[in-house]
This record gives structure tokens, C-alpha cells and sequence, in this order.
């Protein structure tokens, strides 16, 4: 079975031996303050930040999750659909979650989340962009009313960008109350070491980071995520296969758009709707790629596929054309 229902890379950024090479240098004996020093320069030397806004975790949910602990007392909010995660970290406190249900056609009124923040006052909105589980790019004016809106609430904006390396450049809204979390677990194709980033300012920075730990990710994990940083050629170079593989999995689903909707994908996913979507996953399932399909009730007549390697897309590709055939002359 072909997966394509987790988001994440196909192939490894590191090879066997180049793994092998950066762990005989880890000194597993000593705490990870040199690792966390190298990594934390390193990713914001590559991404415009100063180290002193950025701090490392567990993978980007220990900070979702600690987020909601410290500053989510007085209620979360997010859009829905969204990732599922800020609903479950929010009950696993106990504190009030609320949500903002998209269009029919799974995008969203900014304005109908403006005056949701205004009457219930959340601590925090969650918003992820790239939207998961969409794969869409929400524009930039939508984030800014978002931001807009919870600063003249008290409350915070966290900006998840987990898929932020697949979208085009796009502005982030600025001030105390922005908090952006990232990983190395997508683009970067490093899920297994998770690494969560967390960038922030001031007392914002100071107050989510008053439960994390002294040394909250282990020397092996940053010291290779500093490995696949290191040469920004090479980096330059896995990413643009990245999104080659994405380019491969939209026109590979761009063949069918007649018979299901699918949304503008930035992310290493595609997300597809309507009535047949649940019949095409059913179909690929049955051929041996493995899509995700949810239970939630607005997201009955919705299937999701993540990239594959590229030797896999030609069957692939071929499938798809089968299934679309089918389907015209019915």
C-alpha cells in the first residue's frame, strides 16, 4: 500500500551515510546546548528572524499545546474545518474552544470571524496557512483582520506554518500578540526528529516559554536538522524536489477537475470535494494508494492525497485517467 495520507516526504533529505557521520560527532553524554545554539542561528540566518525570537520544541503540536496552556485561559478559536489538533489540545485543559465554519465551498468570511472574536473574546485564534486540510493560501488582507481583531481583544494570533516553505511570499502581520510556529517536519522532510519552531516577541515570547524545557529537543534530532541546513545549495536544491513532487501530485488530480473540485494547493497535499471525491479515494484505495477520507460532517464528501516519490506517479496518473473515463460515460 502507497501511502498518501500523511503529509509528509517520500524520501529522506539525508542519506544513510551522512546520518551515520553526524551522529559519531554528537556527544550524547552532554546536554544539547551547542546543537540548540547551531540549529537555532541556523534556521534564522535562513529565515530573517533573530535568534532571540525563536525557540525549538518537541514538533510544532508541544507548541500548540503549550500555547493553549499559557495563554488560552480565557478561550480558543479557529476556523472550521482547521487543524483538528487546536480543538484537542484546547479540551485536554478543559478551557472553551470555539470555531468559525467555513463557505459550502471551504473557503472564509473574515468578516464573520472578526465579529466571532469580538463577541466571544477569545486568548487565542489559531489559523493555519497554508490552510490544513485544505492546502489553500489565505490571503493576506483576511490575516491582518484576524490580527487586527484579536489585539483589540488582548488576545493572541498564532500563524501556523507548518506548510509556509510551499507558499509564495506572503506578509506577516507584526506586534507582541503574533506568535508563528513552524517545523522541520514537512519541506524539510524530517518528521521523525520533530522539531517545532516557535517565533515570537517580548513578553510574548517570555510567557510561552515559561514551561518549556532546559533542553527541549535531544542533541541527535537538532544536530542533524542543522545538517540539512548547513549547505544552502543543496537545501535549495530538496526543496525545489519538494515542489516538483507537489506539481506532480495537482496534475496528476488536475486530470479529473470535471468530475471533483479541487482547491489551490500550497502545501504537499491536494484536497478534493464533491459528490464523486469519496469514489475516487475508494477507487485508489483499492488499487493500493491510500488517500485520507474524515468523519467530521462537513468534510463527508472530501478526500485528501500527500506526495509521493516520483516513480510512483505514472500508475498513479494512470488510475486517475481510468477512474475519469469511468465516470464520462455514466
Amino acid at each position: 500500500m502507497i501511502s498518501m495520507d500523511r503529509n509528509t516526504s517520500p524520501q529522506s533529505p539525508l542519506s544513510s551515510k551522512e546520518i551515520l557521520a553526524v551522529i559519531e560527532k554528537v556527544n550524547i553524554e552532554e546536554y544539547p546546548e551547542k546543537e540548540l545554539d547551531i540549529f537555532k542561528e541556523r534556521y534564522a540566518k535562513r529565515n530573517g528572524f533573530k535568534v532571540s525570537q525563536i525557540e525549538v520544541a518537541n514538533g510544532s503540536d508541544e507548541w500548540l499545546q503549550k500555547i493553549i496552556m499559557t495563554l488560552g485561559k480565557n478561550g480558543v478559536m479557529s476556523f472550521k474545518p482547521d487543524f483538528f489538533m487546536y480543538q484537542q489540545y484546547t479540551n485536554q485543559v478543559a478551557y472553551r474552544f470555539y470555531s468559525v465554519p467555513s463557505r459550502d465551498d471551504f473557503s472564509f468570511d473574515f468578516d464573520r470571524a472578526v465579529e466571532a472574536i469580538k463577541d466571544k473574546k477569545p486568548s487565542v485564534f489559531f489559523v493555519s496557512n497554508p490552510q490544513n486540510p485544505t492546502g489553500q493560501l489565505l490571503p493576506s488582507h483576511g490575516i491582518r483582520q484576524l490580527s487586527d481583531a484579536m489585539k483589540s481583544v488582548g488576545g493572541y494570533l498564532v500563524i501556523d506554518e507548518a506548510y509556509g516553505e510551499y507558499a509564495l511570499e506572503r506578509e506577516l502581520p507584526k506586534g507582541d500578540h503574533i506568535i508563528i510556529v513552524r517545523t522541520m517536519s514537512k519541506i524539510y522532510g524530517l518528521a521523525g526528529l520533530r522539531v517545532g519552531i516557535a517565533i515570537a516577541e517580548g513578553e510574548t515570547f517570555q510567557r510561552i516559554n515559561r514551561i518549556n524545557h532546559p533542553y527541549p529537543v535531544n542533541s541527535l534530532s537538532l544536530a542533524l536538522a542543522s545538517e540539512v541546513l548547513k549547505d544552502e545549495n543543496r537545501l535549495e536544491q530538496w526543496i525545489a524536489y519538494q515542489k516538483d513532487l507537489q506539481k506532480e501530485l495537482v496534475d496528476s488530480f488536475e486530470a479529473v477537475r470535471r468530475h471533483v473540485r479541487i482547491k489551490p494547493s500550497h502545501t504537499n497535499f491536494v484536497f478534493i470535494y464533491g459528490e464523486k471525491a469519496r469514489d475516487l479515494y475508494d477507487f485508489l484505495l483499492k488499487e493500493g494508494y491510500r488517500g485520507r477520507i474524515y468523519d467530521d460532517a462537513n468534510l463527508k464528501e472530501v478526500a485528501r492525497f500527500s506526495i509521493i516519490d516520483k516513480n510512483q506517479y505514472p500508475q498513479l496518473k494512470t488510475l486517475i485517467k481510468e477512474w475519469g473515463e469511468k465516470h464520462d460515460s455514466l
